[in-house]
């Protein structure tokens, strides 16, 4: 999620070179994009290699030592496979902000393909066991990320890729796009740190709630899932808007974006609430977990309705407009005051149990709304300058 997120902020200063219709600086900025995220998956690629003893050893240093010793190699592979799934990410990013989303589409239905069928090959006809299942994500992230890298490249493209391998530095153009991405790769950071306590804070609920909490988090996403492509296309119609210093537009589309969001995610609720029962079921758990389940899902799903546009499309919109700083401070104090604040509180004063949860994430969703629709209504957003 942080490559993600990181990529995501990149792609803002392209899609303000497109909107501007500056294509020389829109070459520059696709360039140290990419640049910019392949070296941090450097970074994170050496720290992970160099310290992975004490990174296994901090969070499963009570297992036995064949699991140890798995981990160990399990760990190496995957941290070898971050510059490449950087450069994946990056690149979806940058396509997707030039308007080529099916490309992104493709390029994701493959690498799963080549994954699967990598998997299959070294996990059963190689018996390379954990080994297999690390090398194979490694190779299919490597395969497509290359892809993309030349894809880039096309002059089919709005902005295209120039001499990728002939090393260049842009101070002014990488301080843009860092200044944009970082606050947008701390705020996923701190979204992972939040998702670690409250698992933690599951964890200390029983079984029944285990389980019950983990079909809810495997199920949400139907729900959810076709807004964050409005979040990507939010992003980047924004950002066009204001390169084009078409203020009144980024408005116009931010509204009409929205609106479409809701009707989606209203549509998914229609036809996902009668399912909840039957899709639960398939689980197999008892029938506390069962019904708990229900509950979860059905109250998420009336709270998507009402509030995760405007909690995500939203901030997507002000992150194209460069205001990254602010959603990251409102995210993360939100995040850490209600979305866990509130969980402890409901678990551990009103007893509520797993339940509460999912309404201290509602109760998250409900305050950034608020915030970040008062902000872009106020306008302060307009006074941020990307390019």
């Amino acid at each position: 999620m942080f490559f993600v997120a990181l990529a995501q902020g990149g792609s803002v200063v392209l899609a303000q070179y497109i909107g501007a219709d500056d294509r020389k600086n829109g070459e520059k900025s696709l360039k140290a994009n990419l640049q910019i995220v392949v070296c941090i998956g450097l970074v994170f690629m050496l720290a992970m290699l160099l310290f992975k003893n004490q990174f296994v050893m901090l969070f499963f240093g009570g297992a036995e030592k064949d699991v140890l010793s798995v981990s160990l190699d399990y760990f190496s592979i995957t941290a070898m496979s971050y510059p490449f799934v950087a450069l994946y990410y990056g690149a979806n990013s940058l396509f997707r902000v030039m308007g080529n989303s099916r490309i992104t589409f493709v390029s994701s239905v493959i690498m799963m393909l080549i994954n699967l069928v990598l998997k299959y090959i070294f996990i059963f006809q190689m018996d390379m066991g954990v080994m297999g299942a690390g090398l194979s994500t490694l190779i299919a992230m490597a395969v497509i990320g290359i892809i993309l890298t030349f894809r880039l490249m096309s002059h089919d493209n709005k902005i295209s890729l120039v001499k990728p391998l002939k090393p260049e530095f842009d101070r002014k153009m990488s301080l843009r796009i860092l200044k944009v991405s970082v606050p947008n790769g701390i705020e996923q950071g701190m979204f992972q740190l939040g998702a670690l306590i409250l698992a933690g804070l599951v964890s200390g609920l029983g079984k029944d709630a285990i389980n019950a909490d983990q079909i809810a988090r495997n199920l949400s996403p139907l729900v959810h899932g076709i807004s964050a492509g409005f979040n990507a296309l939010i992003l980047t119609v924004v950002g066009q808007c204001i390169g084009a210093n078409d203020y009144p537009e980024a408005v116009r589309y931010k509204k009409h974006i929205i609106k479409m969001n809701r009707l989606f995610v209203g549509a998914m609720a229609i036809v996902f609430i009668p399912l909840t029962k039957p899709l639960v079921s398939i689980f197999g758990v008892s029938a506390d977990a069962e019904t708990s389940a229900i509950q979860i899902l059905v109250f998420y799903t009336l709270g998507s309705c009402m509030f995760y546009p405007t909690s995500f499309a939203t901030p997507s919109a002000l992150r194209g407009a460069g205001d990254t700083r602010f959603v990251m401070i409102v995210s993360a104090s939100s995040m850490f005051a209600f979305r866990i604040g509130m969980a402890y509180l409901l678990v551990y004063i009103f007893h509520i149990g797993v339940m509460a949860i999912w309404i201290a994430m509602v109760s998250d969703w409900v305050v950034r709304s608020i915030i970040f629709e008062l902000r872009f209504r106020h306008g302060k957003w307009q006074q941020k300058k990307v390019i």
